[in-house]
């Protein structure tokens, strides 16, 4: 077996659209005409928050940022007037000062930001009332959990990005033993290809009972 290089797929064509994310979908195809300069999607981890914002970041020639480093590009977006755009990924985890500051200087020149996160700004920790007061006034798309159709899905990009072929069996057979959940399919994958790897076995469902009975 070949340890090939992982190809994480971004493109609009790579995201996969269920009833969990559709409205999400729907607000990213609604830019410019949000009716607030802003939008939160918040969502479990895995679950397509930062595809979805790197997909508007191209639609709109958005600056990314992570939250942990508002700080670093807040001097930078308000010496460039080209930056009417910002999308800051995982946002809960911002220093809340920067954050507001980034918020005001976008709105100020009219421009757009995309907050992620896994929960809305209301829950957020120690976070500034200011700043959720104005969070909380732009419109929250929350992504679900995954259904079974979402779920197949995930799992057939995560192998593809692996470079591993797998099949609709195997694939039915693993969400039939799994929990429903994001992060479940991903440690599932990387296990499963961690194990084929290091065992130098095809991932078939003989291969997949195998680990499950000595991981569950």
């Amino acid at each position: 077996m070949l340890d090939l290089p992982i190809r994480s797929a971004r493109g609009r064509h790579d995201f996969i659209v269920s009833k969990s994310n559709e409205e999400a979908i729907f607000w990213l195809d609604s830019w410019p005409e949000w009716p607030m300069h802003g939008l939160v999607v918040c969502g479990p981890h895995g679950s397509g928050k930062t595809h979805l914002g790197c997909l508007w970041k191209d639609q709109s020639n958005a600056i990314e940022v992570k939250g942990s480093e508002v700080s670093k590009i807040l001097e930078i977006v308000r010496e460039h007037e080209r930056f009417l755009t910002c999308f800051v990924d995982d946002a809960d985890t911002a220093n809340p000062e920067p954050l507001l500051h980034l918020y005001n200087h976008i709105y100020s020149k009219g421009g757009y930001l995309l907050f992620t996160a896994k929960n809305p700004p209301a829950a957020w920790q120690r976070q500034l009332p200011d700043l959720i007061s104005r969070l909380k006034s732009l419109p929250i798309s929350q992504i679900g959990l995954p259904d079974d159709d979402l779920l197949k899905g995930i799992l057939f990009k995560m192998f593809d990005d692996k470079q591993v072929s797998v099949n609709s069996n195997l694939i039915n057979f693993i969400i039939s033993r799994m929990n429903r959940s994001y992060g479940s399919a991903f440690e599932i994958v990387e296990r499963l290809n961690e194990e084929s790897l290091s065992k130098k076995r095809a991932i078939t469902i003989p291969f997949v009972r195998d680990v499950f009975r000595e991981w569950f």
